[in-house]
C-alpha cells in the first residue's frame, strides 16, 4: 500500500451535492436526469488519475477503460447513515480500487478460489458484514491517505511474497487514531482486513521478485558492476508514475528506491 494523494473535487460531483446534499452513491450513480451518474463516473477517473491508475489497497493496475475491474471505494462505508456526515458523496472518503478478485473468470477461480482469494476493499467488506471489522473501520486499519511518504513502513518476504510490517520503520511513526499500540500491530491488522497476502497478490509479487532477479542476471552477463544494479533496476521500473506492485519494488531494490523517491520530491 502507498501513499494516495486526492486531486481537486470533481466539478460534477460539486454540483450534484449542491443540488442534492443527501442523496446516496448509488442515487447519484444511477442519476442521469440531473448529471449524477456522469458525476460517479467523474469521480472514478480522477481518483484513477490521482493514483497514477493503482489501486489504493493492493497496487495493481487499474484503468478506466477496464469498468468491471475498477470502482470506487468509499473507506468509510456509505452504508453508514447514522450521522449528519454524508459518507457516500465525501470526495475525500473516495480511493479507486480494483475488483478485489470479485469479478475474476471461473480458470482464475479454479487457481486462486473465492473468497479466500478476496482482497481490498471486497475482503474488508466481507470483514465488515461478518461483524469482524466495526462499521467505523477508522483506527483498525491503514488510510492510504494516511500513509507517510518516509519511511517504508513494510517489507517483503521474497520466499513467500508476503508484505508484512517494517518493525524497525513503524518504530519511528506514529499513526493518529491507532486503536492498536503500535503503528506495526495497525501495519499488520491492514494487511490482514484487506487480505494483501492472499494467494492471488502473493503470487504476483513473487513473479516479480523473480523478474528482478532475471534481470539482475542479465545485467551480471553484460558485465554491469554490481554498484550500477540498483540505478539500472529504478530506470527500468520506475519509468512510468507509478509502477504496479510500486511497495514491492520498494522493498526490494531498497536503499536506492529511497535516495530516488527524495530525490524526486516523492509525495505519494
Amino acid at each position: 500500500m502507498k501513499k494516495v494523494r486526492k486531486g481537486v473535487v470533481p466539478k460534477e460531483l460539486l454540483a450534484y451535492k449542491s443540488a442534492n446534499p443527501n442523496d446516496t452513491w448509488e442515487q447519484m450513480s444511477n442519476d442521469y436526469t440531473y448529471g449524477g451518474g456522469q458525476a460517479a463516473h467523474e469521480c472514478r477517473d480522477q481518483a484513477i488519475h490521482d493514483q497514477k491508475g493503482l489501486c489504493a489497497y493492493c497496487e495493481i493496475g487499474i484503468s478506466s477503460e477496464r469498468p468491471r475491474h475498477r470502482r470506487i471505494e468509499h473507506f468509510h462505508p456509505k452504508s453508514d447513515i447514522s450521522g449528519y456526515h454524508n459518507w457516500g458523496l465525501d470526495w475525500c472518503n473516495m480511493l479507486a480500487v480494483c475488483d478485489g478478485g470479485s469479478s475474476s473468470s471461473q480458470d482464475e477461480r479454479k487457481i486462486h478460489p473465492l473468497p479466500s482469494n478476496l482482497s481490498c476493499d471486497a475482503h474488508k467488506d466481507r470483514m465488515i458484514q461478518t461483524r469482524k471489522l466495526p462499521v467505523s473501520c477508522e483506527g483498525y486499519l491503514l488510510n492510504p491517505l494516511s500513509i507517510k511518504n518516509f519511511p517504508n513502513l513494510f517489507e517483503l518476504d521474497k520466499g513467500t511474497g508476503h508484505i508484512k510490517p517494517n518493525e524497525a520503520s513503524c518504530a519511528t511513526v506514529e499513526i493518529p487514531d491507532n486503536n492498536y499500540e503500535t503503528t506495526a500491530a495497525m501495519i499488520g491488522e491492514t494487511i490482514a482486513i484487506l487480505n494483501l497476502n492472499c494467494d492471488r497478490l502473493s503470487s504476483k509479487r513473487k513473479l516479480l521478485v523473480n523478474n528482478i532477479e532475471r534481470n539482475k542476471k542479465v545485467l551480471r552477463q553484460k558485465g554491469v558492476p554490481t554498484s550500477d544494479y540498483a540505478e539500472k533496476l529504478i530506470n527500468r521500473y520506475f519509468n512510468v508514475e507509478w509502477p504496479e506492485f510500486f511497495t514491492t519494488l520498494r522493498c526490494c531494490i531498497g536503499t536506492a528506491v529511497e535516495n530516488y523517491l527524495h530525490s524526486i520530491d516523492y509525495q505519494g
